[in-house]
Parts: structure tokens; sequence; C-alpha cells
């Protein structure tokens, strides 16, 4: 991507997300494919990791093998429950086509922007500055910062089937599938 120094943080809500029917709280527009056990949705909170896995396991096993494959090219980070992603400044509100990233430089890039941000928020009185995808510039008390890798395997235990896959794409035959964009 780029060098997580220099990487803008940019908030992944902003007002008026939620654009389907029947929202579950923290996933924004979440959706099933009709006829496959595939669900779609943007970058869950913290908490709309759990609401959505739970919507998915009603009829579910929570111990069946469920997949979360993230196509997201950029890191992920959570603040406060919060996801915020490592931006090229110069994509700040718009589509940013990142080349051929993989999962390993993705895992990476994860864990550096995690310990940036965390270090700005540190050097900055414990306040972290951010922008929406309007360019608008924010700040927030920054409590807790976790990379998505930890938020996904802190609900291993409660979806012992659970299996998350970034920046990937395959064929997974007879599983559930939830898909962020």
């Amino acid at each position: 991507m780029t060098d997580m120094h220099n990487a803008a943080a940019m908030a992944d809500h902003f007002d008026k997300i939620q654009k389907l029917p029947n929202p579950i709280e923290g996933v924004p527009n979440f959706r099933c494919v009709p006829g496959y056990q595939v669900y779609c949705c943007g970058q869950p909170t913290v908490a709309g990791f759990e609401n959505a896995l739970n919507k998915v396991t009603e009829n579910y096993p929570k111990e069946g093998p469920i997949v979360w494959i993230n196509m997201r090219q950029e890191p992920s980070v959570y603040v406060n429950g919060n996801p915020m992603c490592a931006r090229p400044p110069n994509k700040i509100g718009e589509y940013a086509e990142l080349g051929n990233i993989t999962r390993d430089m993705l895992e990476k890039d994860e864990e550096e922007f995690t310990d940036e941000l965390k270090a700005r928020a540190e050097a900055n009185g414990g306040k972290l500055k951010y922008q929406d995808c309007l360019k608008t510039e924010l700040e927030i008390e920054a409590k807790e910062v976790l990379a998505m890798k930890t938020v996904v395997n802190n609900l291993e235990s409660k979806f012992p089937g659970l299996v998350s896959i970034g920046c990937l794409s395959a064929t997974l035959g007879h599983l559930w599938i939830l898909i962020t964009i």
C-alpha cells in the first residue's frame, strides 16, 4: 500500500451509510446473496462482527465452518470499536485501487498501521486525528486501538469455526461465507 507512517486514517462509517432495509447494528448493508449461504456487508464495527455472526448462526451451528473474506486492500484498524482504514492521503473519500496486494502484505500493513495509530494518539495526548470520507478532519480520544486480526481472533471462542481471510477470492464449496467490502 503505502508507508504506514504517511497513511491517512479514514473512518469507514459515515452518516447514512445504511441503504438497505432490515439493518443489523454495526453491520452496514448486511445482505444475503439470494439462494446461497453467502452474506455481504460493509466494514463492521467490533460489535457488528459478532452481530453479523449471530445472525448467520441463527440456523447454522456456531462450530460450523464460517469463512469471513475481507476484500479490502487497505488495512483496517478499530479505534474504540469503530473501523478506520489506512489510505494514501490523496485517496480520501474515493475508491482506492492499490494494485497487487497480498494477504501477507495486508497483515503486515495492518500491524504497522495499528502501531502507527497508537503512536499518533500517544504523541497527541491520547487523541487521534483522522478524516471522514468527505475529508473533514476530526479527532477522537483513542481509548482502544486494535488490529482487525485481533478483533476476529477475539471471536474465535464464541465461533470456533470462524476463519478470516483477507485479500483473497476463492471457491469454497458448502460453507457460510461473510464478505466485507
